[in-house]
């Protein structure tokens, strides 16, 4: 008898997982995710999300690409000169340049969109909310609240857009279980990440979501822009966790906040009382 509940005792040991696992379903990624597991505690200084980079192996870019590079001044990074930047000679120059935020060109400073796939490297939540007929998923932001649309009516990519967007022009379909995105036609005003690095207006991006269990979801991209690099450029791998209702409720109301970058705001709050006293920069 002691034997038989033993056994009994062991198989429930190899059982459990198996009961307590959560299921779900690998083609749908709606809910509200992040790649701050804590909700909106993290913000700016999420320990577990990783950096907002794209990749720390950066391709070689060609003399085009090099300019814009070196043109672009972020805050972002290791302090240009910095005795952090001579520690970590084996970091990409990219990521040892850091000025003041008053001495930078960084367009988002002054509320301007963070375009992709830069908007996809916070740690700030995304929702996904698929269209139930199956003609687009809407992506969209708490920070800056801002969206884009991603059409999954099978229509395909414009080749040649007159008019390019800051989130460019997006269809997604899946292939197996990864919801795969091809996006074009982007405003090269915005850089890749928040190092700086630069793209093209012929850049190509391809994002791939596969939901590995029911809490998370990894993201890998490839950027091909030989306009800027000399050979498509691949993200590590990002992972985002999905949030509970209580991880998403302020005062008993669920749903991301409204992180609006108002100008009306962040010009007289932000850069003249912050960022440019911050810089020795004079109003």
């Amino acid at each position: 008898m002691r034997n038989h509940l033993s056994l009994i005792g062991v198989a429930a040991l190899f059982m459990a997982p198996v009961i307590f696992a959560q299921s779900f379903d690998p083609h749908d990624l709606s809910g509200i995710w992040s790649r701050n597991s804590q909700g909106y505690g993290g913000g700016g200084t999420c320990r577990g999300c990783g950096d907002r980079g794209f990749n720390s192996d950066v391709p070689p870019m060609t003399a085009w690409g090099q300019a814009r590079f070196e043109a672009n001044k972020p805050s972002y990074g290791r302090a240009l000169g910095s005795p952090a930047a001579a520690q970590h000679p084996e970091e990409h120059i990219g990521r040892r340049r850091g000025v003041p935020p008053g001495q930078g060109n960084d367009i988002v400073t002054a509320c301007n969109p963070s375009g992709l796939p830069r908007m996809l490297l916070y740690p700030d939540p995304i929702e996904f909310v698929f269209d139930k007929n199956g003609d687009k998923v809407l992506q969209t932001f708490q920070w800056t609240h801002q969206w884009r649309t991603i059409y999954t009516d099978g229509r395909k990519l414009p080749e040649d857009p007159d008019v390019p967007r800051w989130y460019g022009y997006s269809v997604g379909k899946w292939k197996g279980n990864a919801f795969v995105v091809d996006s074009y036609g982007f405003d090269d005003r915005t850089w890749v990440d928040h190092f700086g690095y630069p793209h093209s207006d012929k850049m190509r991006l391809q994002e791939r979501y596969r939901r590995v269990d029911h809490d998370t979801l990894e993201l890998s991209m490839t950027i091909d822009d030989p306009k800027t690099y000399t050979k498509p450029w691949m993200s590590q791998t990002k992972k985002f966790k999905l949030l509970k209702k209580e991880e998403i409720s302020y005062d008993g109301w669920y749903g991301m906040l409204e992180e609006i970058c108002a100008p009306v705001d962040e010009v007289d709050s932000f850069l003249n009382r912050i960022v440019k006293p911050a810089s020795g920069v004079e109003k």
